[in-house]
C-alpha cells in the first residue's frame, strides 16, 4: 500500500473516534471566556449581585477560563494525533505482514 494512501486511511480512521479540533486555539479560549461571562451574568441576575464591583477577580477568572479553553483544545489535538499515529502504525504493520506473506508465497 502506498504511503500516501496509508496516511489517508489512518487519518480517516482516527477522525472517527478522535476528531481533529475545528477551531483555532484562540477560538477555544474566547468561547470559554464567553461561557464564563454568560454564567456570571446569569448568576448575577438571579442572585442580584453586582458582578462588576470586583473587577480583579473577574479578570483573573476570565484569564483562567481562557487558559482552560486552550488546554481543552490542546487535549483534543493530542488525542487526535495519538489516534492517528496508532492507526498509521497499525496499517504499517499490516502492510509489512502482507509484504512478508507475498515474499514467502511460492
Amino acid at each position: 500500500m502506498p504511503d500516501k494512501l496509508r496516511k489517508a486511511n489512518a487519518r480517516a480512521a482516527a477522525t472517527r473516534y478522535a476528531p481533529k479540533p475545528d477551531g483555532s486555539t484562540l477560538t477555544y479560549g474566547l468561547i470559554a471566556v464567553s461561557l464564563l461571562a454568560l454564567a456570571l451574568a446569569l448568576y448575577g441576575g438571579f442572585y442580584q449581585v453586582d458582578m462588576l464591583a470586583q473587577p480583579v477577580p473577574l479578570v483573573l477568572a476570565g484569564f483562567g477560563a481562557f487558559c482552560l479553553g486552550i488546554a481543552f483544545r490542546l487535549r483534543l489535538q493530542r488525542r487526535h494525533t495519538a489516534a492517528y499515529e496508532a492507526e498509521y502504525a497499525l496499517r504499517q504493520r499490516e502492510g509489512e505482514a502482507e509484504a512478508t506473506e507475498e515474499r514467502s508465497a511460492p
